[in-house]
């Protein structure tokens, strides 16, 4: 992991491109000399399995809150008709 400033990213731009997509390095880039927030450079693959992890986890929170509905008994019964039923509307 290495820290550098946006002047240090313009300078060395390609230099962190590679490093990033060949070394699987992550890059903080420190903004803060203009008020704004730091910000991160990562490969794509890093990205996407964080977009994929992120995605498991909001289907984790929904399934342990149907759990919890059952537990509290909030459910509904419905047959298989009535669920074609519906599908059919």
């Amino acid at each position: 992991m290495q820290a550098i400033s946006v002047s240090e990213a313009r300078q060395n731009f390609k230099k962190y491109c590679d490093d990033v997509v060949e070394n699987n390095d992550i890059i903080i880039v420190s903004r803060n000399g203009n008020g704004k927030e730091n910000m991160v450079w990562i490969d794509l693959t890093v990205y996407n399995e964080l977009q994929k992890a992120k995605e498991n986890l909001n289907y984790l929170t929904k399934l342990e809150e149907s759990y919890k509905q059952l537990d509290e008994g909030k459910v509904v019964v419905k047959t298989m008709e009535e669920l074609e039923a519906m599908a059919n509307e």
